[in-house]
């Protein structure tokens, strides 16, 4: 017949021990939970079983955070388990199953492990435990009841203890066959536990560190001869608080000790000094130990000893944070031994910084605190160094160590700092800059680059000056252009020269970069400058300029005067039918003919007439024709006589030009309105005297 899985024997075993008693509040036990202790009665027969088991329960039950500590030993049966508050009551507790287990004259060959682990799952259920909550089950291994099914029996305890949170660590004894060991592992990790093996020094190690808040390292690793005596050295730096070594021996008459750098042996009688000891390990803790070199020693039977050393030095070395360090200039780096924030006094101390730089070069200095090298204030516990400029950027890893004169001790850490390309300045010069005085004259320009990039900044920012003969005067920096509102990285330099001759511009730029105040400085250059001379001025114009444009104005005035003091044409010229041919008052003619030619009229001009070749002139009330037969009309006849160079046009002269008669007459007779009423009114008022015959004058 099979047997009934694990999960429903646990199951009903939980259902039972709850009907049987009350009910708990929730989490009972408190936040920390509780931890369970079972001992397997099958460690009585092996002595180094039964160290192993007193050396780790004890230790689990110290350093436990646990609010509640219960304990059991298991066999063929399970003890009850029985709880304690954590503490003392609760060693004790665990002290009492490790004697019973003690006392037994045999114990069992094998041990029912499933009922001791259904046991503790049912008493954490009965309590409620808090998850987190933990099992320290300490076993041999040998299993009563073991079959092809215990791997699959001991995942589902495993499954079952990690759904309510609850862990299984598993201590398993020296005598623990390697099969075993394996399996029980499985046990341990499938509810997410710990795994310690007792049958190795680094097991024990293990539950030191983690119940004992302990860092361990290797101190010692012997296999002892008879009653002889193993020493090991190790140094102790100033400023440690507790100094802890714990023994682990194979034999309980193996008699362990640590001893002072002047001899002394510690001893439980002295107040800074706490001693506990099991049969299988023997802590050993000295609260604030003089620096200097301490032994360890182990004398007793041939056997094996290890011995690991846990040193609680509150010392950090490290490097005082600072920004970036600039490329290609000479930098600080500060370090300081601190405890908490506060740099510590360190009397007779040396510390070596080795750099690897980003560059792929390495460099060792030694850092001092003596106000000197770069170190800025002397025995104020910060040590300082000038290092060599960095010639690339990156990262540059620094390995600090710390030493002391007195004392062979040696504290050592890790750290790094960035190296950056830190803006720069090139200018270039005006080389001849020709300007006036009171005058701003551009004489350089500046760029601004980190590495190869240019690098906005604001004018404000830089500062510039020009040095000449006469000394020192300040300049104004203006962008050329801005990416960005108040920002640029090409800057003009302009000052107002006050004299010819050489200046220096000095530009220098103060700024922030990377969190790190800075200051560059570009290469000074030299321009020279030559003052021009102003001309005098009146009414802000040169001199020579007003009486220039006075000339002109008068000419101007002159030539406007003889323009309108010529006559401007007048009259007509009628056919033989007494009609008009031209219209002199109303000629459409261009500006310049007006301008210059404002009393002569050319025949090419008057479309109507039948000859070309001549020219009238208008002086006064006169009016000329200037025949120039050459280009003119030959066959013009002026009274039926040839036409001269000349002829004075009257009303009684005709020109027969072509078959054609032409007459000049200063009005036209016949250009009255028509309406007798109009004409009547222009007749009575006319003024006495004056005939309509009578030519109009022609004004000059």
């Amino acid at each position: 017949m099979r047997r009934p899985s694990l999960v429903a024997l646990i199951a009903v075993a939980v259902l039972f021990a709850g009907a049987a008693l009350p009910a708990r509040a929730a989490d009972p036990v408190g936040e920390n939970g509780v931890l369970v202790v079972l001992v397997d009665s099958g460690a009585s027969p092996v002595q180094r079983d039964l160290d192993a088991a007193e050396t780790v329960a004890l230790s689990m039950a110290r350093g436990t955070t646990a609010g509640t500590i219960a304990a059991a030993a298991y066999g063929v049966e399970t003890n009850e388990i029985v709880s304690a508050n954590s503490g003392t009551e609760g060693t004790r507790l665990v002290d009492d199953v490790i004697t019973g287990v003690r006392s037994l004259d045999i114990g069992p060959a094998r041990s029912d492990q499933f009922a001791a682990l259904t046991n503790s799952f049912a008493f954490l259920s009965r309590v409620d435990a808090a998850s987190g909550s933990r099992v320290a089950f300490i076993t041999s291994g040998r299993i009563l009841g073991e079959s092809e099914n215990t791997r699959e029996r001991l995942r589902s305890v495993a499954n079952l203890f990690a759904a309510e949170g609850w862990v299984i660590d598993v201590v398993t004894l020296p005598s623990t066959q390697p099969v075993l060991r394996d399996l029980m592992m499985g046990l341990a990790t499938g509810s997410d536990g710990k795994f310690y093996d007792t049958g190795t020094a680094a097991g024990l190690t293990t539950v030191f560190e983690e119940y004992a808040n302990l860092t361990l390292s290797g101190a010692m690793d012997v296999e002892m001869h008879d009653n002889s005596a193993t020493i090991v050295t190790l140094d102790i730096a100033p400023h440690t608080t507790v100094f802890s070594t714990v023994f682990i021996r194979q034999h309980v008459a193996v008699d362990v000790a640590v001893f002072s750098p002047n001899g002394t042996r510690a001893t439980r009688e002295m107040e800074n000094v706490e001693i506990r000891e099991t049969p299988s390990a023997v802590i050993i803790k000295i609260y604030s130990p003089v620096p200097g070199n301490w032994s360890l020693q182990g004398v007793g039977p041939a056997s094996k000893l290890v011995a690991s050393v846990d040193v609680d030095n509150p010392l950090t070395l490290k490097m005082i944070e600072q920004p970036p360090l600039p490329v290609g200039e000479p930098a600080i780096i500060e370090v300081a031994a601190f405890i908490g924030e506060s740099p510590q006094l360190l009397s007779g101390a040396v510390i070596e910084a080795t750099i690897a730089k980003a560059s792929g070069t390495t460099e060792v200095v030694a850092l001092n605190d003596r106000g000197e090298d770069g170190d800025r204030s002397a025995n104020d516990g910060i040590y300082s160094v000038r290092l060599r400029a960095p010639k690339s950027q990156g990262i540059n890893s620094v390995s600090l160590e710390l030493s002391w004169t007195d004392y062979a001790a040696v504290k050592r850490s890790s750290t790094a700092f960035r190296s950056e390309s830190f803006p720069t300045l090139s200018l270039v010069e005006v080389t001849d800059v020709d300007t006036t005085v009171g005058k701003y004259a551009t004489v350089a320009r500046v760029q601004v680059r980190a590495g190869d990039f240019p690098f906005l900044t604001s004018a404000t920012d830089i500062n510039a000056v020009l040095i000449g003969v006469a000394g020192q005067f300040p300049a104004v920096v203006v962008a050329v252009d801005e990416p960005e509102p108040g920002k640029a990285w090409e800057f003009d330099i302009s000052a107002i020269i006050p004299e010819s001759g050489d200046y220096e511009v000095e530009v220098v730029l103060d700024s922030v970069f990377e969190g790190r105040a800075y200051t560059r400085t570009a290469p000074i250059v030299t321009t020279h400058a030559v003052i021009i001379e102003k001309p005098l001025e009146l009414l802000g114009l040169p001199v020579w300029v007003v009486p220039s444009i006075g000339g002109l104005l008068l000419l101007l005035a002159g030539f406007a005067i003889w323009s309108l003091r010529k006559t401007s044409p007048f009259g007509y010229i009628l056919d033989d039918q007494d009609d008009v041919v031209v219209d002199f008052a109303k000629l459409q003619r261009t500006f310049t003919r007006q301008l210059f030619s404002r009393n002569a009229v050319e025949a090419s001009e008057l479309t109507d007439l039948p000859f070309a070749g001549g020219i009238f002139k208008f002086s006064g009330s006169r009016v000329k024709l200037v025949h120039k037969r050459a280009v003119g009309d030959p066959s013009m006849r002026v009274n039926s006589r040839p036409a001269g160079p000349e002829t004075e046009l009257a009303e009684d002269v005709w020109l027969g030009v072509g078959g054609r008669l032409l007459n000049f007459q200063r009005e036209h007779h016949s250009a009255v309105d028509e309406s007798p009423e109009v004409a009547d009114e222009t007749d009575s008022d006319k003024e006495p005297g004056i005939s309509d015959a009578a030519p109009a004058s022609a004004g000059d």
